[in-house]
């Protein structure tokens, strides 16, 4: 039996197999061995195993050494193999020292479990070895004095909010000068300037035009169309001549057009049957042609424009 173990030995040593298989490797590795005092160098912490592990990270303080300062640490970034059995876990550390010497950074255990055994272990990473060194001062150079502050030019683009600020406080200041002025003389501080009043037969007409675009009666609104029509005409006697239209009935704004001068009998006429129409649409629900429709309108129009004397024309007087 004595034999048979010494042979399987020898069998594993000629194999260059181990007798039991490395499942976890864990490393510390410098990005350098030796820095100058004060620099900074990077140290890279990985664990590689199965893909089930379950690792306790190493936990840091401030200080991996007495000198060496942790001034900065990455996120634990994990990723895995093509067939993903296996696992990789990686930490970036920045250190720095500020005091010189021979640093050896001890071994780093890191704990873990191999799922579906709960046993925990522990793999400790190799020593390493940092050096910081000062630089070399010449001292048989002659010490120069300290030079002082460069003076660079200031530019446009510095003086830019400033000058706009200047640009706003001289705004502000008109503005509240402008303000106080109005105040004193009691003046409104926006004038909305009014346009030209128009008179009654502008107003008469430009209503009866956009009456006539809306297509009241061609669709269906019969006596809404005829009650515009007649209320466009009532407001225009009533504004041009003083005959209280909107109130009266059409008997009463016939007898009283017929008291004004110059107005012949055929204009009359015309008014008054346009207002008898629209009375016996809407009180008689009397259906008009299409063209008594049209015909309204335009003998209102006419009726205008007949009772309207032009701006640029006097009646005439004889010598």
């Amino acid at each position: 039996m004595r034999s048979i173990h010494i042979i399987g030995i020898a069998l594993l040593l000629l194999t260059g197999k181990p007798l039991f298989p490395q499942d976890v490797r864990v490393t510390a590795r410098l990005d350098t061995g030796a820095m100058l005092i004060g620099d900074h160098v990077g140290l890279k912490l990985q664990f590689n195993g199965p893909a089930g592990s379950q690792v306790l990270w190493p936990v840091f303080n401030d200080t991996i050494l007495q000198n060496i300062i942790i001034i900065g640490r990455s996120k634990i970034d994990s990723s895995f193999s093509k067939d993903k059995k296996d696992l990789t876990l990686t930490q970036e550390l920045n250190l720095t020292c500020f005091d010189t010497g021979v640093y050896t950074f001890p071994q780093i255990p890191f704990r873990y479990r191999l799922l579906p055994d709960t046993s925990v272990k522990t793999a400790s990473t190799g020593l390493s070895m940092l050096m910081v060194h000062t630089v070399k001062v010449d001292t048989t150079n002659v010490i120069k004095p300290i030079k002082g502050p460069l003076k660079i030019p200031i530019t446009f683009l510095e003086m830019l909010p400033y000058i706009l600020l200047a640009l706003a406080l001289i705004a502000l200041t008109l503005i509240l000068i402008w303000y106080i002025q109005k105040r004193k003389k009691n003046e409104p501080l926006i004038q909305i300037r009014q346009k030209g009043k128009l008179q009654p037969h502008e107003k008469a007409l430009r209503d009866l035009e956009k009456l006539r675009i809306r297509k009241l009666w061609q669709e269906g609104h019969i006596k809404e169309y005829h009650s515009e029509l007649t209320d466009i005409l009532r407001t225009y006697i009533e504004e041009g001549f003083g005959i209280p239209a909107m109130e009266s009935t059409t008997f009463e704004i016939i007898e009283k057009l017929k008291q004004v001068n110059d107005f012949t009998e055929p204009v009359i006429e015309k008014v008054k049957q346009i207002l008898q129409l629209a009375d016996m649409v809407k009180f008689a629900k009397r259906i008009p042609l299409p063209q008594d429709n049209e015909n309204a309108l335009n003998s209102g129009i006419e009726f205008i424009r007949e009772t309207t004397i032009p701006v640029n024309e006097k009646p005439r007087t004889e010598v």
